[in-house]
């Protein structure tokens, strides 16, 4: 409501950018914004005022698209200005989004790197497209891995599909197979929702929880679940991993990525 009414406001129709232009596309953020985020003109100045603010844009040309009447920074564009002035987690959840549903590809992403307009802001955009995957299947799994990553934890597999002597068990979210431990980001959505209830009660998913762990430890698996409290203070997360017998390293943080995060 707050951007439809700043564009029925404006005497010329507004481009919408960054956390915005996420929103109107659909791509998840780490924190819903309380102000709404406006293309400044090249030759003007950004500032904040009424709950809205301007940026001159981290790019030469960024194109802009429209959608449902609405001026905003194409998905591409809109990614680059994340990873650009948002920080790591922010263009991480957002490319990671955009590569699962199919929205874009790492191609035309990375065609548009090189139009930024400085090389602190193509150095933070790179570190996102090198780490962002398309098979992280939600926010959560997206800002878990970042999490792991900073806690210096080693890189888990996605996605990996387990079987045992009854048939296929399931896909994990997280595998470290050299700890033999399996890592659930668990949204707890699958308990609520009727598309991932999908006629069953909760009560029932519940229970094809429990039996498909049992049959995951029958493996002689280990498995560790989390949630978005746990994400919410990444020490909870960090206790969580290294309780289950997962060793973590120095952090993981090289130069560029300690520049994205801010």
């Amino acid at each position: 409501m707050r951007v439809l009414a700043v564009h029925l406001a404006a005497h010329r129709p507004p481009v919408f950018c960054r956390e915005t232009a996420a929103l109107v596309h659909g791509l998840p953020l780490v924190t819903v914004p309380s102000d709404v985020h406006v293309q400044q003109s090249a030759d003007g100045s950004a500032h904040s005022r009424g709950g809205v603010r301007r940026h001159c844009s981290s790019m030469v040309e960024p194109s802009v698209v429209h959608i449902s009447g609405l001026r905003v920074t194409s998905l591409e564009s809109t990614v680059v200005a994340l990873a650009a002035g948002s920080g790591f987690s922010a263009g991480v959840l957002a490319l990671d989004d955009a590569l699962r549903r199919g929205m874009t590809d790492l191609g035309k992403v990375s065609e548009l790197v090189q139009m930024t307009r400085s090389a602190a802001a193509r150095t933070r955009v790179s570190a996102v497209l090198d780490f962002a995957r398309g098979d992280a299947e939600s926010p959560g799994e997206s800002l878990s891995r970042v999490q792991m990553m900073v806690m210096g934890f080693p890189a888990p597999e996605l996605q990996r599909v387990f079987t045992d002597p009854r048939g296929v068990i399931g896909r994990v979210d997280f595998y470290w197979p050299q700890a033999r431990l399996i890592g659930e980001f668990d949204g707890l959505v699958k308990y609520s929702k009727p598309e991932f209830l999908n006629g069953r009660t909760p009560s029932e998913v519940v229970v094809e929880e429990k039996r498909r762990e049992d049959r995951l430890r029958a493996l002689g698996l280990r498995v560790v679940r989390w949630t978005w409290e746990d994400l919410r203070n990444p020490a909870l997360l960090r206790d969580l991993l290294a309780s289950a017998g997962l060793v973590a390293g120095r952090p993981v943080m090289p130069g560029r990525v300690l520049r994205a995060q801010g």
